[in-house]
C-alpha cells in the first residue's frame, strides 16, 4: 500500500513539474492579447467629474484568452472586465473608472494578468484634475 502511494505521489510530482516548466510563450497555440492602446490620456478633468475610459483588446492567438485579474495601482482607480473566455479573433474590454476627488496629475497603472503569451502587462492612465 505504501509503495502504491509513493508511486502515485512520484507521478503527480513529475506531472506538476512538467506543467510548471511550460510557459505560454513556448506554446504556439497560446492566446495572445493585443490592446488597441496601452495609454489613456484624460487631458484636463474638472474635480469630481466622471472619468471613465476603456481599453479594447483582441485575442490574436489560437486558443481562448482568459483575463484572470486586473489590478489598479491605487484605490482611486477601479477596473472592471468580463471573466468570460475571449475566443481567438474576438475582442473584450477593460473599463477603468478614475476618481477625480483629488486635484493634481494623474499617473496611474493598471496591471492586466491573463493566460496569454505575455502573462502580465500594464496599462497607463494620465492627465490632470483641476479645481472646479
Amino acid at each position: 500500500m505504501l509503495k502504491n502511494l509513493l508511486f502515485i505521489a512520484l507521478i503527480v510530482g513529475i506531472y506538476q513539474t512538467s506543467i510548471a516548466q511550460t510557459k505560454p510563450e513556448d506554446n504556439p497555440k497560446a492566446p495572445k492579447i493585443v490592446f488597441n492602446k496601452t495609454v489613456h490620456d484624460f487631458g484636463e478633468l474638472t474635480q469630481n467629474a466622471p472619468a471613465v475610459c476603456e481599453f479594447k483588446f483582441y485575442n490574436k492567438g489560437k486558443s481562448p484568452l482568459i483575463v484572470s485579474n486586473v489590478h489598479a495601482s491605487c484605490g482611486c482607480t477601479v477596473p472592471s472586465w468580463s471573466n468570460k473566455p475571449i475566443m481567438p479573433g474576438d475582442s473584450g474590454v477593460i473599463q477603468v473608472n478614475y476618481s477625480t476627488a483629488a486635484t493634481g496629475a494623474i499617473d496611474k497603472l493598471v496591471d492586466v494578468f491573463s493566460n496569454a503569451t505575455q502573462m502580465a502587462l500594464s496599462l497607463k492612465l494620465k492627465g490632470k484634475v483641476i479645481k472646479k
